[in-house]
């Protein structure tokens, strides 16, 4: 029987981009999104490559439509080989510009608590030998200023994979937390657009392949003992200087590198 993997944010980006790879690797490709014309898109595309894929619109904060696609793939497929949790949004402001709850609200409820609602619905139908890979970020990290609830939010994902880890080791489940840079992806075109002026003075951010960046985590995705990915250069040497930097000049180095308001 076909292996499955079910991505979702899959339907562009880095979700897209480790669908074509697993779908180059045989396995049934479901995309869950919430655009219903980019999933129409991205399926076309991947079915031109002889990909075997589905997509289903579904909302991942929200527990009615991820029983439904639950329930769609537990009868269609019975299982997931392979579930690659990548939906999320970034917002570029200040905590103080922020003018609603509701608002601030929007990029945990979509990162982390998607992540997390969608890891326990689909729980069930993962099986001895399934692997699990969540999306978090550089940012998750370290926190850079006009990122607040981003980075909050993809903080929380690393240890919320690293609980999940925990959890599923003895049921042969292997869980993996990615921590990529900056891709040259339509969310960070679109972030930088959005971005307030005084962040668009930093020049030095350099952008991955969305490509690369999936062979690298997919690379890396195996076995037991290695949890946290980091496939960019740059946040590696972040990782490195966190371990081998007193605190302080860990900051003072982040303090100069970013820009401030």
């Amino acid at each position: 029987m076909k292996k499955v993997a079910l991505i979702t944010g899959g339907s562009s980006g880095l979700g897209y981009a480790l669908a074509e790879l697993l779908g180059k690797q045989d396995y049934s490709i479901i995309i869950v999104a919430r655009n219903q014309e980019r999933i129409n898109k991205a399926v076309s595309s991947l079915s031109s490559m002889k990909i075997t894929v589905k997509g289903i619109s579904c909302d991942i904060t929200s527990e009615v439509a991820l029983k439904k696609t639950f329930e769609q793939v537990k009868t269609e497929y019975g299982k997931i080989d392979y579930l690659v949790l990548n939906a999320g949004v970034v917002t570029t402001k200040l905590l103080s510009d922020y003018t609603s709850a509701a608002e601030m609200k929007q990029d945990l409820e979509i990162d982390l608590w998607g992540t997390i609602l969608s890891a326990h619905t689909f729980l069930p139908l993962l099986v001895n030998g399934t692997k699990v890979l969540l999306i978090s970020s550089g940012f998750g990290l370290m926190g850079a200023a006009g990122y607040s609830m981003y980075c909050a939010a993809k903080a929380g994902i690393i240890n919320f994979g690293e609980c999940l880890r925990r959890e599923l080791l003895n049921k042969g489940i292997n869980v993996y937390v990615a921590c990529p840079g900056d891709m040259d992806t339509p969310q960070f075109h679109q972030e930088i657009k959005n971005a307030p002026q005084w962040m668009k003075k930093e020049t030095h951010r350099k952008l991955m392949k969305t490509a690369e960046v999936a062979v690298k985590i997919l690379n890396q995705a195996k076995g037991k003992k290695k949890y946290l990915i980091v496939p960019s250069g740059d946040v590696n040497l972040l990782v490195v200087l966190s371990k081998i930097l007193p605190r302080k000049f860990r900051d003072y180095l982040l303090d100069n590198m970013f820009p401030r308001p």
